[in-house]
């Protein structure tokens, strides 16, 4: 269905919460980290919920209690986990009970441990065990939980039903928990009635085997792009073949790592056949019809294109329109750069932009916060029309990949492309990059205290010279940025470009944004292969004469800096927006308040075709580099456009 702005939103809601552990894990077994989570309703559980602190460690405690977890624990010693559990560190573990693993033994007629391979026994264990965080039901949200198990696949939670004022919380949508919250010396269990079974297919197995999207599945088959879904998983990468000094450092906090895989993902967003049917739309031959009258329309000039695999075809523009390559669940595509972050000021909407596989375009998610909603698909500001994910229907799992279903028909139609391609864009740089999603980088909470060393090559999108040492920080409350999150190039000299995704044609005012500190060196820095003027000297705060920021309110003349705005411009710069706020390390209320936050104005460049660009930071002065987002603004808005 089309939406519009009165109507409800989805139920649960996304809520900020105050506590959380904190801990780093030091054992070499899986690099550890916390996130900070949030929680749906969390207040409504009760304090029957919590179980008192117990001197024991977790493998401790499940041996000490043979009536509820005999088979687990010999599991995990069969495994040899039991040995972690009893170890120092943080560890949640989702513990089956004996009645829950017998029933699972006997649906896959396993008559005892003895029958099965250890490898089986494995992947059960590490299916229910996460390292390096304590999470309680605090940390619950509707949907995937940011950090994967041990065996690196991401765990659900949801709130399905509520019992006298409790909700009843279900793990990976059909283990319900029986008790939570169970704290021990080195972590937390919470018994769950049914063993957790991530499931063995790939995203188009998962597909094809869910009967509400038969005719979505037959159009991903005829146009080929079911063979677009195949990726799993980069072997030839290893992290051992790389030598950082950085890598497993702690400073301040946060810990250097490298990459543990380099895996693939997509997402797929798919209407079911009672949507097609809602809107004429019976069997193949229509959707061809509904394809030609959205395609033929913004691409004119391939309208006679037959060829169905061809990726001109408007069929083919259809379905690529609904597949992405990253491995989004329900929080990240908006939620976890917005509800999930610090610096977000929610006094303004939010925006992300997402590449799809149709070539060369961009699908919009939003918030609203006048209708308290998130995740608003390709919302037009004349008619207030947008499309959602279908509540309950989300988050459908799978080894390469994740599907939602939606309400209304997604298409990169005539108002779609007029919309995206007459605004402002701005694009966080770790929006550019799939291999974040895909390998669990980014969205990870408001303070991962991560920093990922992106080895030469690991990143598609980023090329960097020998002596380039690049580096993504995760969103961490200190840092104040965009989404709470930052591309660095850390001291000495460097030569990096990236790839953006793909922008509309047109003519636009292209600028960066980054933090001037001492830290910093000098940048030449290029777009599309062309310098932009002299290097920038990263160092230089904004109050500097040269640049000449005052803080608004401080000029009794100029009360919202409005005049100083456009003498800054007249410089090649710009305030931070004021649309998100700057953490403990700046201290401001917004990027807009501070003298530790700029945007460097690029230039204006005229786009005859939409695609992607190049954007290079080459030292000039030994020194850091930091970039936050980048921003694409036509040039007919730049007059009437505001100051978040």
């Amino acid at each position: 269905m089309i939406h519009r702005m009165n109507n409800l939103g989805l139920n649960c809601r996304f809520r900020k919460r105050s506590g959380f552990r904190t801990g780093i894990l030091l054992l070499l077994i899986v690099s550890g980290f916390l996130v900070s989570v949030t929680s749906c309703d969390p207040d409504d559980i009760s304090e029957e919920s919590y179980y008192t602190f117990t001197g024991d460690r977790l493998g401790e405690y499940l041996q000490e209690h043979p009536d509820q977890f005999s088979i687990f624990v010999e599991l995990l010693e069969q495994s040899k986990v039991i040995g972690l559990l009893n170890a120092y560190g943080y560890y949640t573990c989702f513990a089956p009970t004996d009645d829950a693993l017998t029933a699972f033994f006997q649906l896959h007629d396993i008559t005892g441990i003895g029958d099965m391979e250890q490898e089986d026994v494995e992947k059960i264990v590490k299916d229910h065990i996460i390292v390096g965080t304590i999470i309680t039901t605090d940390d619950f949200i509707e949907g995937r939980l940011p950090q994967l198990s041990m065996s690196n696949r991401y765990i659900s939670t949801s709130f399905l039903s509520f019992q006298e004022g409790n909700p009843v919380i279900m793990v990976n949508k059909t283990s319900p928990i029986l008790e939570s919250n169970i704290e021990v010396h080195n972590g937390v269990i919470h018994v769950v009635g049914e063993v957790l079974k991530p499931t063995e297919k790939t995203l188009v197995e998962a597909i094809e085997s869910d009967e509400k999207f038969t005719l979505f599945t037959e159009a991903l088959f005829i146009t080929g792009l079911d063979e677009q879904l195949t990726r799993t998983e980069d072997k030839s990468y290893n992290r051992s073949d790389y030598y950082y000094a950085n890598d497993g450092v702690i400073r301040l906090g946060v810990l250097m790592t490298l990459p543990d895989f380099r895996k693939y993902g997509y997402t797929a967003l798919m209407e079911s056949d009672s949507i097609y049917r809602l809107n004429g739309i019976d069997d193949l031959d229509d959707l061809r019809e509904y394809a030609q009258s959205v395609y033929d329309v913004v691409y004119p000039e391939d309208a006679g294109i037959t060829d169905e695999t061809d990726r001109r075809n408007s069929l083919n523009r259809f379905v690529a329109y609904h597949l992405i390559n990253k491995q989004l669940g329900y929080t990240k595509f908006i939620i976890d750069y917005d509800e999930n972050v610090y610096a977000t000021n929610f006094l303004y909407d939010n925006y992300e932009y997402i590449e799809t596989m149709c070539p060369n375009t961009l699908m919009e998610v939003r918030t609203l916060r006048t209708e308290n909603k998130t995740n608003l698909f390709n919302f037009i500001t004349r008619t207030g029309e947008y499309i959602e994910i279908v509540s309950g229907n989300y988050d459908n799992d799978a080894i390469n990949g994740v599907y939602h279903e939606i309400d209304g028909l997604l298409s990169y139609n005539f108002d779609v492309a007029s919309e995206i391609s007459g605004k402002r864009l701005r694009l966080d740089v770790a929006s550019f990059f799939p291999e974040f999603t895909n390998n669990n980088m980014r969205g990870r909470g408001r303070n991962a205290t991560l920093r990922f060393i992106l080895p030469p090559g690991y990143v598609e999108g980023i090329k960097v010279t020998e002596e380039t040492e690049a580096q993504y920080y995760s969103a961490h409350d200190p840092l104040g940025t965009y989404q709470s999150d930052e591309l660095v190039s850390i001291q000495g000299m460097y030569d990096i470009t990236i790839t953006t995704p793909p922008i509309p044609a047109g003519t636009y005012e292209v600028r960066i944004s980054y933090q001037p500190n001492g830290n910093r060196g000098a940048a030449q820095l290029y777009f599309d292969g062309q310098p932009c003027g002299i290097p920038l000297d990263l160092r230089i705060p904004a109050n500097d004469p040269s640049i000449g920021y005052v803080l608004p309110g401080l000029d009794p003349t100029d009360p919202y800096g409005y005049e100083n705005d456009k003498m800054m411009r007249n410089r090649g710069y710009m305030k931070g927006p004021s649309s998100f706020r700057l953490g403990s390390w700046y201290e401001a209320p917004s990027a807009r308040a501070s003298v530790n936050y700029l945007r460097k104005i690029l230039g204006i460049y005229t786009f005859e075709e939409p695609g992607k660009h190049t954007f290079r930071a080459k030292a000039a002065r030994a020194g850091q580099y930091q970039m936050d987002f980048l921003e694409f603004v036509p040039t007919e808005i730049l007059e009437r456009e505001d100051i978040d």
